[in-house]
């Protein structure tokens, strides 16, 4: 059936109108109309990152919980309690920009806060970008996130290309430091770059890379890569990947006798699970830190240093946090700050005063450049110790701090392994 001329307009008009309608303009946002500021995530609450996503959750309610318990936010003499809206993205980074997609135009959620993983980030940061609404990333670390030129997207943790680095310089201060080194990594964005710094940074260093290949993800039996590996007599090995991964890579190094005197992870140790399942095979093993209870921060809007924050997220959670909490807290309070400080709601206004933002929080200094990285802080090393005497419960196990010196105090460095 053909349209009349006149139809056949109208309908070209309508379609225009959608055309040029400003994305940030199309999503009604709701805080008006109930004095509520939703924040909205995409989170992999089960699938592959279950574990991680999970702490990444209590670290978001936490910060819910306290600005809440100090009167929420006042914007334009109007008083606005904190809310966030999930959805659980199964750890598919397709579904979280569908379900990120969702929050905006369904749920109209005033603000993103980040999911978990470099993949979903560099993913969902297209959706904030196209619709012009600010997100805080907590848990994506790869470089290439700030790199495309985002306006809307700014991360509170360190790049992925200095994960290696407390690692690697600890492996240099030491009496008789390794001289060889292999990596072995998860074929995803983050483990690629982390890897790639960390192989130029340790040639820079004087060591040799003796091995360095990356495997897909799914894989399940490390055997052949840990032969591969021993057949190269290295004295360290860093590895890149997500908790599962890592945990039977260390299992298969450790029972396989490799014999290195070294050995560190991007990330795996201070995830719960990790000491709890490896028990003694995780004694001694590394992983750079965004950030440690020990950490000499102190926040300036709710009054809390690093060890006070770890003592009261204890209290509420019944655990001991690693980093990905106060990360996810600082997220948050990062949009504190902000709103407070634009007195407005208002995404364009609230974006533009992330940017210039500049506070101390207890997760660290937050200050960030042009592309949205932090600037202000740098990462820690920890090392897996005292399992056979401390045991396994996850729920109080603490790792040791060993770099840099400052934080280390007199603890010691298990160095070589045995």
């Amino acid at each position: 059936m053909m349209l009349s001329r006149t139809r056949r307009f109208a309908a070209l008009a309508v379609a225009a109108a959608v055309l040029i309608t400003p994305l940030s303009a199309q999503p009604g946002r709701a805080a008006d109309t109930d004095n509520v500021i939703r924040f909205g995530a995409s989170l992999a609450l089960t699938g592959g990152l279950a574990s991680e996503g999970t702490l990444v959750k209590d670290g978001y309610d936490w910060m819910v919980r306290e600005i809440n318990a100090h009167g929420g936010l006042t914007v334009g003499g109007k008083k606005y309690t904190v809310e966030i809206k999930y959805y659980d993205d199964g750890s598919d980074t397709p579904t979280a920009v569908r379900l990120t997609k969702k929050l905006l135009d369904e749920d109209h959620v005033n603000f993103l806060l980040g999911p978990y993983g470099s993949g979903a980030t560099n993913a969902t940061s297209a959706v904030a970008e196209q619709y012009k609404i600010p997100m805080v990333d907590a848990h994506g670390s790869a470089n290439t996130i700030y790199a495309k030129g985002n306006k809307y997207i700014f991360g509170v943790l360190n790049p992925a290309d200095q994960y290696a680095t407390p690692m690697l310089q600890l492996a240099k201060e030491q009496k008789d430091p390794p001289k060889t080194i292999a990596f072995v990594r998860e074929d995803t964005l983050f483990a690629n770059i982390g890897i790639e710094s960390a192989a130029k940074q340790a040639e820079a260093l004087g060591m040799k890379v003796v091995y360095n290949e990356k495997y897909p993800s799914g894989t399940k039996d490390f055997s052949t890569i840990i032969a591969a590996i021993k057949a190269q007599k290295p004295d360290m090995v860093l590895a890149g990947g997500y908790q599962g991964d890592m945990i039977v890579i260390t299992r298969q190094i450790r029972e396989g006798g490799l014999g290195v005197k070294m050995l560190g992870f991007l990330l795996g140790p201070t995830v719960r699970g990790y000491v709890g399942t490896l028990g003694a095979l995780a004694e001694g093993t590394l992983e750079p830190t965004q950030w440690n209870a020990n950490m000499d921060w102190h926040d300036q809007w709710f009054n809390l240093s690093s060890e006070q924050f770890a003592g009261a997220f204890d209290k509420e959670y019944h655990y001991v946090p690693d980093y990905h909490a106060p990360q996810s807290a600082a997220a948050l309070e990062v949009f504190y700050n902000a709103i407070r400080k634009a007195n407005s709601l208002d995404a364009q206004k609230v974006r533009d005063t992330i940017a210039s933002s500049t506070f101390e929080s207890f997760y660290g200094p937050i200050k960030f450049n042009d592309g949205g990285i932090n600037v202000a802080k740098s990462m820690a090393c920890i090392q897996i110790q005292h399992v056979k005497t401390t045991g396994t419960n996850e729920q109080q196990y603490l790792p040791v701090p060993v770099w840099p010196a400052k934080l280390r105090g007199s603890a010691h460095v298990i160095y070589p392994l045995k």
